[in-house]
């Protein structure tokens, strides 16, 4: 009887639980929502001259929900395992709340004027979003 208690106890809690992390991981509309990680390769050309695009650029994607993973200058050679890495600058990835709250963030109209600031200081290889699992 005791055993049986104690099996009812732990799937009652198991239960709770696992709604209190689905609920917490639920967006305003109900839905659950998933971190997106964003991989952008660049070229960095006046690094000095980005004050204004950083100071435009941050608040917002701070917003978004922004963590920088991972960031190097240059991809060195023995960080490349299979096949070759075509692409000069370096590579950031980040890690943002939703691809909703990344899209709504790149897409805004003050993002898109902060772009402007960054035009050629910077070359973008590429900017890749990919949600997580």
């Amino acid at each position: 009887m005791e055993r049986l208690l104690l099996l009812v106890i732990g799937s009652v809690s198991g239960i709770a639980l696992s709604l209190v992390f689905q609920v917490s991981a639920e967006g305003e509309n109900g839905a659950a929502t998933k971190p997106v990680y964003v991989v952008v390769s660049a070229e960095i050309h006046e690094p000095d001259q980005l004050g204004p695009y950083a100071e435009a650029a941050r608040p917002l994607a701070l917003a978004a929900g922004l963590e920088v993973l991972a960031r190097v200058p240059a991809v060195p050679e023995e960080n490349v395992f299979e096949g070759t890495w075509p692409h000069a600058g370096g590579i950031t990835i980040e890690k943002f709340e939703s691809m909703q709250a990344f899209r709504d963030f790149w897409n805004s109209d003050d993002y898109q004027a902060a772009i402007e600031l960054r035009k050629g200081k910077v070359d973008l290889n590429f900017v890749v979003a990919l949600e997580a699992n």
